[in-house]
């Protein structure tokens, strides 16, 4: 497996997880408004297209960030802790993006033509932006503070 790895650069997590660090920032806001603004099914709607579009995000992310793990030759000792939950914490954002993206999908499926939002679903939703920012914040760490996935020259 490794060598299919490697067809992809070591970049590859970085490149592809500030787009899903975006669609769960989006979810997460359009899943407040549609609580705020229930006039219109619109924002609901919104709400669960980009829980679908984080879902496979996120997704996209945790392999982007297993293919550039397998570069890495070696974790220094400080590391290897924040490494580990700055894992952790990119699972537990999967698992609340899943938990919304089922609790507002079973809203759509049961009145297609009337979505209202699941108070549920956005607070997983915002329980994900949470964890995504905190993930964010130990990857960060890894790169600026331990250098992880930077080359010396």
């Amino acid at each position: 497996m490794t060598s299919l790895y490697h067809l992809f650069p070591p970049t590859i997590h970085p490149m592809v997880v500030h787009f899903t660090i975006a669609l769960v920032y989006l979810a997460g806001l359009a899943g407040v408004i549609s609580l705020c603004y229930r006039k219109s099914d619109f924002p609901a709607k919104s709400f669960l297209i980009l829980l679908i579009f984080s879902f496979i995000s996120v997704g996209a992310a945790g392999v982007a960030g297993a293919i550039s793990g397998s570069y890495l030759s070696h974790v220094p000792g400080t590391a290897v802790h924040v490494l580990h939950t700055h894992k952790e914490y990119g699972e537990v954002t999967g698992v609340f993006v899943l938990a919304a993206l089922v609790l507002q999908g079973w809203r759509f499926w049961k009145n297609p033509q009337r979505v209202q939002p699941s108070v549920l679903a956005v607070i997983c939703s915002i329980m994900a932006v949470v964890m995504v920012t905190a993930a964010g914040h130990l990857g960060g760490t890894l790169v600026y503070m331990h250098g992880l996935g930077v080359q010396s020259s």
